[in-house]
């Protein structure tokens, strides 16, 4: 399946541990950035099919309804899309039933709601907008008009004794998926220089395995996914099966025909020259094989053999089967008659697979 990805890089605030493109706004997405985008999607080179879309940024529920409809329209010529999955990343301030039915009427049929916390003291650590009391609200808005939608959550950010309850609450709201990612201090963001605040390696795991459990109900089909039955991120996919997507808006990554491309990063460059590229690289098969191992073996069900030799043409035993044999030995990797997926060890070692495969 190819995907769609639209960048929309404005936010009311800057969250102070997100390295993520993006530039602080007092209103709405500007209709210039709009207009530059309408005119990258008209002129883009690729793919005439799609089943995905995904708004990110940023802050996507900045766009006023109109613009976002506009935009779905041009995707909608472009491409020829049957019933796509298409999803919006919002932030629980900006949700209101009359945004989330505009979103709905415009074609929007799955919400990504940044919820992070349930707790007011981690939300204020992590420079948030909102309060828990308005992501509850945002929650029930949302889930009273989508029958999917996303809660994100990040771990690790203090005080700690703060996620069991957090992990209370979002059982209680009982989303139909929910991602849980540890918390990062990236190197050039504000988070930087309190970055001998962060976890260390057991309690992450901990905090990590406590979502396993308040979560075992569900199906933990990705690294940091958890989902109820039919409501996988189908868009997210895409990136774990390391299939072909493209990328629209400031700084937006595109992979086409073995090319991986960037748009400018500054949004100045991007109105001047929508969808020009700062960085082009092509992979050699090789690399595309490699990317194809790593990205399968963030899912729980792995990579199906079939489908390897179907895309390559040449067994995945041929291609890697002293290295997989070794990742199996460790106890990382598991392989069924037609799978080779990580195992519940593996997953937490993820980086470690990955590293053992660009060495091999």
């Amino acid at each position: 399946m190819f995907g769609i990805y639209v960048h929309i890089p404005y936010c009311r605030t800057l969250c102070p541990y997100c390295d993520f493109v993006k530039e602080r706004t007092g209103a709405s997405a500007p209709a210039p950035f709009v207009d530059a985008l309408l005119k990258e999607i008209d002129a883009f080179e690729g793919p005439d099919e799609a089943g995905s879309i995904f708004f990110g940024g940023g802050t996507p529920s900045l766009l006023e309804a109109g613009d976002l409809s506009r935009i779905l329209d041009a995707l909608a010529r472009r491409f020829r899309m049957a019933g796509p999955e298409i999803t919006t990343e919002c932030n629980p301030d900006d949700i209101t039933p009359d945004l989330v039915r505009a979103f709905q009427d415009c074609g929007v049929n799955r919400i990504s709601l940044g919820v992070q916390s349930l707790d007011d003291r981690v939300l204020r650590y992590l420079g948030r907008r909102h309060d828990a009391a308005s992501a509850l609200r945002a929650c029930d808005q949302v889930a009273a008009v989508f029958d999917t939608w996303n809660l994100d959550l990040i771990f690790g950010a203090p005080p700690i004794d703060a996620w069991p309850e957090t992990l209370r609450g979002v059982r209680a709201l009982d989303p139909p998926h929910v991602a849980a990612y540890g918390l990062t201090y990236e190197a050039g963001t504000p988070f930087e220089r309190k970055k001998s605040e962060a976890v260390d390696d057991d309690t992450a795991l901990r905090l990590y395995q406590d979502v396993e459990a308040a979560l075992a109900e569900y199906a933990h089909y990705e690294i940091s996914n958890f989902a109820k039955p039919g409501h996988e991120a189908k868009h997210n996919l895409v990136y774990w099966h390391n299939e072909g997507y493209a990328g629209f808006g400031t700084g937006a990554y595109s992979f086409v025909d073995g090319i991986r491309a960037r748009n400018h990063v500054k949004t100045e460059d991007y109105l001047r020259a929508p969808g020009a590229k700062c960085e082009s690289l092509a992979l050699t098969v090789e690399e595309i094989k490699v990317e194809t191992l790593i990205q399968h073996f963030r899912l729980r069900e792995g990579l199906p053999r079939a489908g390897y030799a179907a895309r390559f043409g040449v067994s995945l035993e041929a291609d890697f089967g002293p290295v997989l044999a070794a990742l199996q030995a460790r106890g990382w990797l598991e392989s069924t008659e037609t799978n080779v997926r990580p195992t519940a060890e593996g997953f937490y070692l993820n980086n470690e697979i990955g590293l053992a495969l660009v060495d091999a």
